[in-house]
């Protein structure tokens, strides 16, 4: 009942997107969410495939949108990054943030449709929802671990272009870089499928 109502609250963000001007949706929505669902699962031992936890981005969404994350606010307009609240950045330092980020949600997004097509399958591998999963929590605690180290960076008493050259430098996050570009090549083709 909890996962649920937890999942027809994500749902109305996303039906109503360009019903409000701001949204908030956060990392631990859909985290607590796909938790939730996994924990009903072991208790049932069985699934409800209308229950499965929707696969959504977080900043690649029509609208004016507030992600919260950490503690940190990131604001996108028209599936674009265009700041964190309370923090002025240079471009430089925002394309950096945002390119980190972009990368971390095109993963969690893929690793949960991954999941829920796998629970849809006639062939059901529990091998494979338990690897998917796991990697979308991956992904969502790596979003966390960049934007606290990306605060940490801002609040450091320094120069803008020395924030900006740490920013930079910040580590990439530890990801799948072979699926990553698998999804970066599909969505080509399916741009070059629409021309």
């Amino acid at each position: 009942m909890k996962t649920a109502l937890k999942i027809m609250v994500l749902s109305l963000l996303m039906i109503n997107a360009k019903a409000q001007s701001v949204k908030q949706l956060s990392v631990e929505l859909l985290s607590t969410t796909r938790a939730d669902f996994n924990k009903n699962l072991m208790k049932l031992d069985s699934v409800n495939l209308n229950d499965l936890p929707p696969s959504v981005y977080l900043f690649s969404r029509d609208g004016k949108q507030e992600v919260n994350i950490a503690g940190v606010t990131v604001l996108t307009d028209q599936k674009v990054i265009t700041g964190i609240k309370d923090m002025n950045l240079s471009e430089e330092s925002l394309k950096n943030i945002s390119d980190r980020l972009k990368v971390l949600d095109k993963l969690q997004k893929a690793y949960s449709e991954a999941s829920n097509d796998e629970y849809r399958s006639n062939k059901r591998n529990k091998n494979n929802i338990v690897f998917y999963d796991r990697r979308f929590f991956v992904a969502l605690n790596a979003m966390k671990a960049t934007l606290k180290d990306f605060k940490k960076m801002y609040s450091a008493s320094q120069d803008d272009k020395t924030k900006t050259i740490s920013f930079a430098a910040m580590r990439n996050p530890n990801v799948d870089w072979k699926f990553y570009s698998h999804l970066i090549e599909v969505e080509q083709e399916k741009i070059a499928l629409t021309k």
